[in-house]
């Protein structure tokens, strides 16, 4: 799985796995992961899974809802 960074500008940057959260959750890549799942995902267990899913919340309030 390749890596992309996301530049913040002055807020620094962080790296992102396109399709990680997918992965974790069984849901296709083709599809979006319905709002179910992911305040599901976001009270997971698994820190990676939440940090995850926290973070694809974060970018669908970024891009809109698209």
């Amino acid at each position: 799985m390749k890596t992309r960074t996301v530049n913040l500008g002055s807020k620094g940057k962080f790296d992102e796995k396109p399709g990680a959260l997918h992965k974790d959750l069984g849901i296709p890549l083709g599809e979006p992961i319905p709002d179910k799942r992911l305040e599901q995902a976001e009270h997971s267990r698994s820190p990676v899974v939440r940090r995850r899913a926290i973070s694809a919340e974060g970018f669908r309030h970024m891009r809109h809802g698209d």
